[in-house]
């Protein structure tokens, strides 16, 4: 599936489920993120990040698209970019069902394209003013277009995939708040993991600053470098509406 037809798909699933209901405002966060150093080796990273949220009577939608760059010495070394629309249907206050429609391309992990379809159940274990934790489980599909390489050679582009997540966020202080996200996609060929850990630190009412560590693993594919797993340490300015 080509990434304008997963554009098409999210746009028309988001405007046929919120149609003839009356819901919130978006609201949510933009992120941005730039690096750069020079002397003896020359190293500039850049990455975004949007994440937005709407309510319609038992529903929620939730929009997301990340991008990060990076050159070592004016030679591309990391390129990946991300868009997705998760809908959720509150069956109570705590049980939902869910769904996730995701684009993902990675060069450096000789991913071309990778489109991502799941259905589950989740819950909210804790949502206080503190603490939020939820947990999801499901099922799902991934159609992925390889690079070609020795490591993707064998590997299926059709897959069956079993999926599993979490978030957890904690207020520390009025200022600062730690957050920790979780998923994995587990398939037959190759099952994918990652972990992002954030701290947001308030500077206005509208603006933060986040420090984030994520990990990315694939267990059966070798990226570029030779390596499973992809680790990014970032320092963000985050903008909320």
């Amino acid at each position: 599936m080509t990434f304008k037809k997963t554009l098409i798909i999210i746009a028309v699933g988001t405007g046929l489920s919120l149609s003839g209901t009356t819901h919130a405002a978006w609201t949510g966060d933009a992120e941005l993120g730039l690096s750069s150093s020079s002397g003896n080796t020359e190293n500039t990273t850049a990455n975004a990040k949007l994440d937005m949220d709407t309510a319609a009577d038992s529903w929620r939608h939730n929009i997301f698209a990340d991008a990060y760059y990076a050159e070592d010495d004016s030679v591309k070394s990391a390129e990946r970019y991300a868009l997705g629309y998760k809908p959720r249907n509150f069956l109570n206050d705590k049980d939902y069902l869910f769904g996730i429609l995701r684009y993902d391309q990675d060069e450096f992990a000789f991913i071309d394209g990778r489109t991502t379809e799941v259905v589950g159940v989740g819950r909210q274990f804790i949502s206080t003013t503190k603490h939020y934790l939820d947990g999801e489980i499901g099922i799902g599909a991934r159609q992925t277009d390889y690079i070609v390489d020795t490591s993707t050679t064998n590997l299926d582009d059709n897959e069956f995939i079993y999926f599993l997540g979490g978030k957890y966020t904690g207020r520390i202080s009025d200022t600062a708040r730690f957050s920790e996200t979780v998923r994995a996609e587990i398939g037959d060929d190759n099952s994918y993991i990652e972990s992002i850990t954030g701290l947001r630190l308030a500077v206005t009412d509208s603006l933060s600053a986040k420090i984030s560590y994520t990990i990315r693993h694939n267990t059966d594919v070798e990226g570029a470098k030779g390596d499973n797993t992809d680790t990014l340490t970032g320092v963000n300015l985050v903008y909320g509406f």
